[in-house]
């Protein structure tokens, strides 16, 4: 496709909540099993929110060395600014989930079978979020389109 894609995340509470979501429920499900008998529970919930601060820093905050900070396109592959400085060619597993308004995507490295990185894109008219709208727009038709490798529907 020829329009260029150079998407620049910013700082969101909404897309940490997001993110940090399921790890919350978990939490909730542990203390609530722990106050139904099984004390036990209770020793895990620290870890689940440990997961939720980790998540909501990492894609709502941009903090930390695998946060991504932007996406961009060149030559039919995607590239994905760290924080950490470096640029890392990846591609969006097939896990990953569009819609209209938001993504959420599991991209993992050319150069890698085990690492991933995941990232919560958010945009809309009436719904502020990390990245512009038509950025993200171009973003989702090449990912649902102008590939060859997969294909999400």
């Amino acid at each position: 496709m020829s329009s260029q894609i150079d998407l620049e995340l910013s700082r969101c509470a909404r897309v940490g909540c997001l993110a940090a979501a399921p790890w919350v429920v978990a939490s909730l499900f542990l203390l609530v099993a722990g106050a139904s008998g099984h004390n036990w529970m209770y020793a895990l919930a620290p870890l689940t929110l440990t997961g939720a601060i980790f998540q909501y820093r990492l894609n709502g905050l941009l903090k930390g060395p695998s946060a991504i900070l932007g996406l961009y396109q060149k030559q039919g592959a995607l590239y994905a600014r760290l924080g950490n400085g470096q640029t890392v060619a990846v591609s969006a597993s097939t896990s990953s989930r569009i819609c209209a308004n938001a993504a959420l995507l599991k991209l993992r490295p050319l150069t890698s079978r085990y690492s991933t990185y995941p990232v919560v894109l958010l945009s809309g008219k009436r719904i502020t979020g990390n990245v512009s709208e038509d950025q993200f727009r171009r973003l989702r038709l090449w990912l649902r389109l102008g590939r060859t490798q997969h294909s999400f529907e």
